[in-house]
């Protein structure tokens, strides 16, 4: 069943994927964490898939995180006569500023500052590095420039200048607007592109906080400049992506590896969710299997511990969006079935917040009781996360009356959530709690559970309980028993 696998698979919209049987596969596939990348598409194009999710998720009791991934100061080139123009190796070319058609020898940028930020000697970066210009002369309005690896540069590619501090804010008119958006309809998280700085993060959560909202900030790791103050933004973060798209045209192919690594152990250090972003099964855009290689790279960031791994153009514009994700699915799940590096728990001198100690206490009772399952009664899910971070084997199942708590908790490693009826009292949740799991086959009779809580159970109370206990009940022989479909035999997908 989907349910038994921990990492989480995050995919990004488009249209191979916006319809809504196209969804509906996607969900069915193993798909945890819905992207809307807000680079593309009208205000109304998202709405209308945001609805679909939410509906589709309803139907197969199977929450979706919606994450909105927003723009940010991208910098690109502009438009061309023909669309496009060739560079050559050694050619002299002029980037400017001016508001024009580019032409043979003469691109235009959108970034007006550009020529204040730059030097002779800079480096230019073109379509993700594919192509790169080295300054030899600025003026107040151009700047002249060496091809140093040529190509063809259509209308509107990216342009980065590595290493070089910009003069700008990370979120644009366009980003503010499609924020209120985001907030408006309720997203689950929103990430923030092209972060610099922890002040970056602390803008937009002002932002969120004013509208008493409750969606979460992933911040984007795609700048050198964040990589210098990383542990500051990992700190203020609900949640982290790997960006390795322009992380890379940024820092170079060499420093990626290390870098991701570091990122990934940071954020596991300090219980903060990490997604691993950017071209994992890049071929399948064009073709039905993936490359050796890419094999190798969706299960080594599974094995660093990242959280969650993510589909960009290979499900928002590939011919085979449904296969790719079953195929990530079955990866990381053959890494799973044969990964040691559970229960990551330390019993150093250290000081906890109650729900800390309980989550730490649990994840410790379930490895030496050998327990089947950590169940944690939640109203918000942080007990569940922090019980994630400890890395147990047992399954983490988050259990609410509260929808949009379990969409949240489908991007965190391991947490499998399950909708149960308002409760008053534990003995009334526990015995709800016991009859789904053995209901849906994720545990049997006889098997042991840790549950957390808060006492008083009416009240709501923050986690400050746990309780070991034995299943007793029997499995239900309901006609009419629906099962959430993380919990049903794994379905065929196109």
């Amino acid at each position: 069943m989907l349910s038994n696998r921990r990492c989480k698979i995050v995919a990004t919209l488009g249209p191979s994927t916006n319809t809504e049987g196209a969804l509906r596969n996607a969900i069915l596939a193993g798909m945890n964490v819905a992207r809307l990348n807000f680079s593309h598409g009208s205000h109304e194009d998202h709405l209308k898939v945001l609805n679909i999710i939410r509906k589709l998720s309803r139907e197969l009791q199977a929450p979706v995180t919606i994450l909105q991934d927003l723009q940010g100061p991208k910098i690109r080139v502009g438009k061309f006569k023909k669309g496009f123009i060739e560079i050559k190796s050694d050619e002299i070319v002029i980037v400017t500023i001016k508001d024009v058609l580019g032409d043979v020898g003469y691109i235009p940028s959108d970034f007006k500052e550009i020529t204040k930020c730059v030097h002779p000697g800079h480096r230019i970066l073109l379509d993700d590095g594919l192509l790169e210009l080295q300054v030899l002369e600025v003026k107040v309005d151009e700047i002249k420039a060496k091809v140093i690896y040529g190509g063809i540069l259509k209308d509107r590619k990216g342009m980065n200048l590595p290493g070089i501090p910009l003069p700008v804010e990370s979120m644009t008119e366009k980003d503010l607007k499609d924020l209120d958006f985001g907030l408006t309809h309720g997203v689950d998280y929103v990430a923030l592109s092209f972060v610099r700085q922890a002040k970056d993060i602390r803008k937009i959560k002002e932002i969120i906080e004013s509208r008493k909202c409750k969606t979460k900030v992933c911040a984007k790791i795609e700048m050198l400049e964040a990589i210098e103050n990383l542990e500051d933004i990992v700190r203020l973060s609900d949640s982290v992506m790997v960006a390795r798209g322009d992380l890379t045209v940024e820092v170079g192919h060499s420093r990626l590896p290390g870098l991701q690594k570091r990122i990934i152990s940071l954020c596991n250090r300090l219980g903060r969710p990490v997604i691993t972003a950017t071209q994992m099964l890049d071929s399948m855009i064009e073709n039905p299997r993936p490359t050796r290689a890419e094999i190798t790279d969706v299960a080594n960031a599974v094995l660093d511990g990242t959280d969650a791994v993510m589909l960009s153009a290979e499900t928002a514009s590939g011919k085979y969006p449904f296969r790719c994700i079953r195929t990530m699915h079955e990866i990381i799940s053959e890494v799973e079935q044969n990964e040691e590096e559970y229960y990551k728990i330390s019993i150093e001198q250290e000081f906890l917040s109650i729900p800390a100690a309980i989550g730490a206490s649990a994840s410790l009772s379930a490895l030496k009781l050998n327990a089947a399952a950590i169940v944690c009664l939640t109203t918000t899910g942080k007990t569940a996360q922090v019980i994630s971070g400890f890395r147990p084997k047992a399954r983490i199942i988050a259990v609410t009356d509260q929808m949009d708590v379990l969409n949240r908790l489908e991007l965190i490693w391991g947490i499998q959530t399950l909708s149960i009826n308002s409760y008053n009292s534990v003995e009334d949740v526990v015995g709800q709690i016991e009859q789904l799991l053995v209901d849906y086959g994720l545990v049997k009779t006889g098997d042991k559970i840790i549950l957390t809580l808060g006492q008083p159970v009416p009240e709501n109370a923050k986690t400050n309980a746990l309780i070991v206990h034995q299943v007793a009940a029997e499995k239900s022989l309901s006609p009419i028993l629906k099962i959430p479909l993380r919990c049903q035999e794994i379905q065929n997908t196109p």
